[in-house]
């Protein structure tokens, strides 16, 4: 089974960590809409590491129910 909570905790702290990390230097080089820029990175690096963790926790599941061969 997914486990929802996981993979929303995951996206979550991957969002903020690439924001704090891209904001600063979308600031100093002076982008127009720097914010937006780094909220948008944020983002696109949570959706990755939340759609990384379904499947990392899909493989783990299928494993999980695999049945030994019989002997």
């Amino acid at each position: 089974m997914i486990n929802w909570k996981n993979i929303a905790e995951r996206a979550l702290w991957t969002f903020l960590e690439a924001f704090l990390v891209a904001l600063p230097a979308t600031i100093k080089l002076d982008i127009p809409g720097a914010e937006w820029t780094s909220i948008l990175m944020g983002a696109a690096a949570a959706g990755i590491s939340a759609v990384k963790t379904m499947i990392v926790d899909y493989i783990h599941a299928m494993r999980a129910n695999k049945t030994e061969p019989p002997e």
